[in-house]
């Protein structure tokens, strides 16, 4: 048994020991020995599926999915079942808590029977099936809202959602009419669309009005007469302007705040009642479970979905670093690239037209998706045709910036690019740059290495941009060296960068050696620098030493 197989021992007795309890479970309930609800079975089914996909394909992103829809329907019941417990420990006899217990799970309104476990049922079918929904949250809490109003007899209902990042409350929507209860905007016209379209865009600080002060004090509110409570603002004496009865519930999972629910009455329907404002805040416990459990499958979904997206845009890259370099008289060329886990930045190239124009790139493209790849494409088909030409360097980079930074490309990228022409006949290396990525001459006479590229903006920021030329003349033994920034800046386990000065190093203890042998050793150095520390960037060199 190979170690592959061996790993997934695990999983195949997990899988074992689950339908065994759904056996059990089965038999429980043929001879009627406990009682079993059916929320048990649909959880032990998702896990099930789940082992078993992930042991077939071999992928566990459909597992974690599963667990975490098996989470999703447990936790309203146990919350439910959590508060049955609590309000039999508060009665004393057990006559008296089944009564109880019947009244807390079926709430009456004249002669309509409303059982909240199937309220608890519809509810996790509708957010099963958002799951698939592109439009997210907003369609979710609007199915849930047109049952909360059924339930609580309110004419409306806004869902305010904390937005971790920024602390603040943003509403994600709007169902029925909802009298506003903080104070308008100035610029807000006392118009009925207006002020609708107002309430569904806005967002609330954490102090300073109902919202945030509701979820910072953790504690549910009834407000039935808003003229007693400051904390309600009354915006103008038009009808749909006047405020009526409220309940604001603060929505929290395992002590983590999510959001604020907030119930409203127009004047003319009178105010909630106990039973209204207990329904509401125990529903309020089911809409927190689905907001937080859809907000994790979405972070979830989205992660892997960028992993794939990476993934893509990885293969396209090194499918067009060259995979042989050529053969060329006079010079000997090495290079290395390492690159970092779902990275795809740099991309270099060699090109020989004819012996006195063999042309070098060395590219590195900001950002790490599909968009940086489309630049990369389209830069190297455009300097692969323009080198072709007579221009020179910095006249080939400024026609290369205009069409990556032209008005009709919408993709918000740019490059840094450097790009040398050597010429066989004369020894003269012409060069431009654009961006970060320094170009380094160590002289075979004096020792001396330096940086000989100049500093100008990346390719495709500014469309005028004019990319100046330069030339340097060359010798037996002299090493021409470009690299990305990733390389100079790959850090170790104390945080230090590898720094030109550990590149001199290298280039001056392996001069007399080839370009190929220099690259590996320089490859080598920086894995030797960085230890175990991870790497966020894609580290590329190319070093051309004249023979």
């Amino acid at each position: 048994m190979n170690y592959t197989a061996f790993a997934y021992i695990p999983l195949l007795a997990s899988v074992a020991l689950t339908f065994l309890v759904f056996v059990f479970l089965i038999v429980i309930m043929i001879r009627k020995t406990a009682k079993v609800s059916f929320i048990f079975f649909l959880a032990l089914i998702a896990l099930m599926t789940g082992m078993i996909f992930t042991y077939i394909n071999k992928e566990p992103s459909f597992l974690y999915l599963m667990l975490l829809l098996a989470s999703v329907l447990m936790t309203p019941y146990a919350i439910l079942k959590a508060l049955v417990r609590q309000e039999e420990r508060k009665k004393g006899k057990s006559s008296a808590n089944n009564t109880v217990t019947q009244k807390r799970l079926n709430i009456v309104y004249q002669d309509e029977d409303v059982s909240l476990l199937d309220v608890n049922r519809q509810f996790i079918y509708t957010m099963a099936e958002s799951f698939n929904n592109p439009q997210g949250l907003p369609p979710l809490l609007e199915n849930f809202n047109k049952k909360i109003i059924e339930l609580t007899h309110a004419d409306g209902v806004l869902s305010v959602v904390l937005d971790d990042f920024e602390d603040v409350l943003n509403v994600k929507n709007l169902s029925g009419t909802f009298i506003p209860p903080y104070q308008l905007p100035e610029n807000i016209p006392h118009k009925q669309q207006r002020v609708e379209m107002n309430m569904r865009y806005m967002q609330f600080d954490l102090k300073d009005n109902i919202f945030g002060d509701v979820l910072t004090k953790k504690e549910a509110v009834m407000i039935n007469d808003p003229s007693k409570d400051s904390r309600i603002v009354q915006n103008g004496d038009e009808d749909f302007l006047k405020c009526g009865a409220y309940i604001f519930v603060p929505l929290y999972v395992n002590e983590s705040p999510v959001g604020v629910m907030a119930l409203g009455k127009n004047p003319e329907n009178g105010e909630f009642t106990d039973a209204e404002f207990d329904t509401a805040k125990r529903l309020a416990e089911f809409v927190a479970s689905a907001i937080k459990s859809t907000s994790i499958h979405n972070e979830i979904v989205e992660r892997f979905s960028l992993a794939k997206e990476g993934e893509i845009a990885t293969n396209i890259q090194k499918s067009l670093i060259p995979s042989k370099l050529p053969a060329i008289p006079g010079i000997s060329i090495g290079t290395s690239f390492a690159a970092a886990e779902n990275i795809c930045g740099d991309w270099y190239d060699v090109m020989v037209s004819r012996k006195d124009r063999i042309s070098f790139v060395m590219a590195d493209v900001t950002g790490k998706s599909l968009n940086s790849m489309n630049v990369m494409l389209q830069l190297r088909a455009m300097l692969r045709l323009i080198i072709n030409t007579t221009q020179s360097a910095g006249t080939i980079l400024s026609w290369a910036n205009r069409g990556i930074a032209s008005e009709g490309n919408t993709v918000d990228h740019f490059a840094s690019v450097a790009l040398l022409i050597y010429d066989s006949t004369n020894n003269k290396i012409q060069y431009s740059s654009g961006g970060t990525n320094p170009i380094f001459v160590y002289n075979s006479t004096s020792g001396e290495f330096k940086e000989i590229s100049g500093s100008q903006e990346p390719v495709g920021v500014e469309k005028n941009t004019e990319y100046a030329d330069n030339e340097i003349q060359v010798k037996s033994g002299d090493i021409v060296v470009t690299c990305t920034d990733g390389l100079l800046e790959a850090l170790n386990n104390d945080g230090k960068q590898y720094s030109k000065a550990n590149l001199e190093k290298v280039i001056k203890q392996s001069h007399s050696l080839e370009g190929k042998v220099i690259a590996n050793k320089i490859k080598d150095d920086v894995k030797k620098f960085c230890g175990t520390a991870a790497q966020h960037d894609d580290q590329s060199i190319l070093v051309i030493k004249i023979k």
